[in-house]
């Protein structure tokens, strides 16, 4: 087990535990993730509250953690990923209805398409379990490099890309199987 894996397994004890710094240690290990998600699914502005909501909710309802089912970090993009459908959902109630003669309607709808192919990735993220989503998300949403995420990681460099290469592949195959 790398440091990571038992700094997060020791958030995820006090967090069961209901510690005090518990949420903390939480937000400050997982918040960059969750806000970094957040912000690709529905912009900057709804981002900020999304990240408060999802530890908000996810302190609130601590009891439901369960640790054999997984990691807390996938707890909280589990969190995220229905918080942020549930933005994506309010703001389609409230959008005005397009008009189809115009074009800007095409690219809201190109727009509604690609926020459900990035929930089905966060969904799948979430069942690929680490350390492939961790790398995955140090890739994609933190805009690590390969070499920066095997000293994260401290795993060998080759590790690295194949999880990444099997974890693009799997993706591309549910994103095939989506559209």
């Amino acid at each position: 087990m790398t440091d990571a894996h038992t700094a997060d397994a020791a958030i995820a004890t006090a967090w069961t535990h209901g510690a005090e710094d518990a949420l903390e240690r939480a937000y400050t290990r997982w918040s960059p993730l969750v806000h970094g998600l957040a912000r690709k699914a529905v912009g900057p502005v709804d981002a900020e509250d999304i990240t408060q909501q999802v530890f908000l909710s996810a302190w609130r309802g601590r009891d439901t953690f369960d640790p054999a089912h997984g990691p807390l970090g996938a707890w909280l993009v589990g969190i995220t990923r229905r918080a942020v459908a549930d933005v994506l959902r309010q703001r389609h109630r409230t959008a005005e209805v397009p008009d189809p003669m115009e074009e800007d309607a095409i690219d809201e709808q190109s727009v509604e398409l690609d926020r459900d192919d990035l929930l089905a990735v966060y969904e799948e993220l979430e069942r690929i379990g680490d350390p492939p989503r961790q790398i995955l998300l140090l890739a994609y949403v933190h805009d690590k490099t390969q070499k920066e995420i095997a000293e994260l990681l401290q795993l060998p460099l080759g590790t690295v890309k194949t999880h990444t290469n099997r974890t693009l592949a799997r993706l591309r195959t549910l994103m095939g199987a989506v559209q």
